[in-house]
C-alpha cells in the first residue's frame, strides 16, 4: 500500500508537471496566385500592356510557423515565425529575409497584455487591415495606401491590450543608429472599440529618416456590418519632410525593409524633391455576402496630394470590384477588375504609391485568381 501511494503522488506530480508545460506549435501558409491582365505597365518604349502569372489579389503566398508554451496562471511564452515568397516563381519574398513576414517572440499574460520582441506588423497597418474592405489586398493597385504607414518594422518592441472591446496596441522600433537613437526610430500607437456589429478606432505614427526628417501620419475610420452588407470607410493624413529618405532593401540602414515611400526624388532626378509632401486619403468600401459561399466587394480610394513636386499637386485614384466564390473553408476563386487613374502632378511623380504608369494617367487591371489556405 505504501509503495501505491508513493507510485501514485510521482504520477499526479508528473501530470501536473506535463499540464504545467504544455506547448504547441502550428504550421501555416497561404498560397495565392493570379493570371493578371494589365494596361500602362513602365517600359523602354513606353506604356505597354502586360500579361502575367503573378502574386494574387488579396495575400503574398507564405509559410509560418507560431507557438505557444502554457506557463500556468494564465502566462504565455509565444512567438512566430513567418517567411514569404513568390508563388509564381518560388522566390524569397520581402527583400531576401528569410523570416522576413515576422519573426518575433513574446510573452502574454492574463490580465496585463502581450509584449512582443522582433520583425512585426506595424501597428497603423495593423488597424488598417482591420478595416479595409479586403484587409489592405495584395495587388499594388489595391493596397497603395500601406506606402504611407509601412508594413512590417525591424526591432520592434509591441505591446497591446484588450479590456472588453477596447483594444489598444503601441509599439517603438529601434533605428538602433550608433550616436543618434532618434535616427530610424518608429513610434506607433493604434487604439480600436468594438460593440456588435461596429468597429472603429484609429492610430497615429512618426518615422524619422537617416538625416533627421520625419513622417508624420495620423489614421482614422471603421466598418459596420448589416445584414449581409459591410460598409467600411478610413481616411489617412500623412505628411513627410522634403528630403525623407528610406533605407535601401535588404539594408540595416535607416526605415529599410518596412516599404515606406520616400520623398526625396522628383521627375527632374535624385534628390530635387524641395516640397513637404502632405497625402490626405480616403477609402470607402461596402462588401456584400448573401450567401457562405459567395462574396462581393465594391471599393473607391483616392488621395489629394500637396507637394507631389515642388509644391505641384496630384491626385490618385482606384476603383475595384471582386467576386470571390469559396470552394471550401480553406480555398477560393475569384475575379478582380480594378481602374487606377493619376492627375496632375502625381503622373510623373516617382514617389507616388499607385503608379506612375510609364508616362499614361490611366491603368486598367483584371485578374483571376485562387487561393488556398493550410
Amino acid at each position: 500500500m505504501k509503495y501505491m501511494k508513493t507510485g501514485m503522488a510521482l504520477a499526479t506530480a508528473l501530470s501536473a508537471c506535463t499540464a504545467y508545460a504544455q506547448s504547441s506549435v502550428t504550421l501555416y501558409g497561404v498560397i495565392d496566385t493570379t493570371i493578371r491582365y494589365t494596361t500602362n505597365q513602365p517600359t523602354a518604349n513606353g506604356p505597354r500592356s502586360q500579361v502575367a502569372l503573378t502574386e494574387g489579389a488579396f495575400n503574398g503566398a507564405r509559410w509560418g510557423l507560431r507557438g505557444a508554451e502554457d506557463l500556468g496562471a494564465g502566462n504565455k511564452a509565444i512567438f512566430a515565425l513567418e517567411s514569404g515568397f513568390t508563388s509564381d516563381a518560388g522566390k524569397i519574398g520581402q527583400q531576401g529575409q528569410l523570416f522576413g513576414r515576422q519573426a518575433w517572440i513574446g510573452l502574454s499574460t492574463a490580465n496585463l497584455g502581450t509584449v512582443k520582441a522582433g520583425r512585426q506588423y506595424g501597428a497603423a497597418y495593423t488597424f488598417l487591415a482591420q478595416v479595409d474592405p479586403i484587409n489592405t489586398g495584395n495587388y499594388p493597385e489595391e493596397n497603395w495606401e500601406v506606402f504611407l504607414t509601412g508594413i512590417r518594422f525591424d526591432n520592434t518592441v509591441d505591446y497591446s491590450n484588450k479590456w472588453g472591446g477596447l483594444a489598444v496596441n503601441a509599439q517603438y522600433s529601434f533605428g538602433e543608429q550608433s550616436g543618434n537613437a532618434a535616427r530610424g526610430r518608429t513610434m506607433q500607437f493604434a487604439t480600436t472599440y468594438e460593440a456588435g456589429n461596429l468597429l472603429f478606432g484609429g492610430a497615429g505614427q512618426q518615422s524619422r529618416d537617416a538625416n533627421g526628417n520625419d513622417l508624420l501620419l495620423w489614421t482614422a475610420g471603421g466598418k459596420y456590418s448589416f445584414g449581409q452588407f459591410t460598409a467600411h470607410a478610413y481616411y489617412v493624413d500623412s505628411h513627410r519632410d522634403a528630403g525623407f529618405i528610406v533605407g535601401a532593401s535588404g539594408t540595416s540602414t535607416p526605415l529599410a525593409n518596412t516599404n515606406i515611400g520616400s520623398n526625396a526624388n522628383t521627375v527632374l532626378g535624385p534628390g530635387t524633391q524641395t516640397s513637404r509632401r502632405h497625402d490626405r486619403m480616403g477609402v470607402i468600401g461596402l462588401t456584400y455576402q448573401p450567401t457562405p459561399a459567395w462574396r462581393f466587394v465594391a471599393t473607391y480610394m483616392r488621395d489629394n496630394v500637396a507637394g507631389a513636386a515642388q509644391g505641384a499637386s496630384g491626385i490618385l485614384q482606384t476603383a475595384y470590384l471582386v467576386a470571390m466564390y469559396s470552394l471550401s473553408k480553406r480555398t477560393d476563386v475569384y475575379l478582380e477588375a480594378d481602374r487606377g487613374k493619376l492627375s496632375g502632378a502625381s503622373v510623373t511623380d516617382p514617389n507616388s504609391p499607385l503608379g506612375p504608369f510609364g508616362g499614361a494617367s490611366t491603368r486598367t487591371g483584371v485578374g483571376m485568381g485562387m487561393r488556398t489556405r493550410f
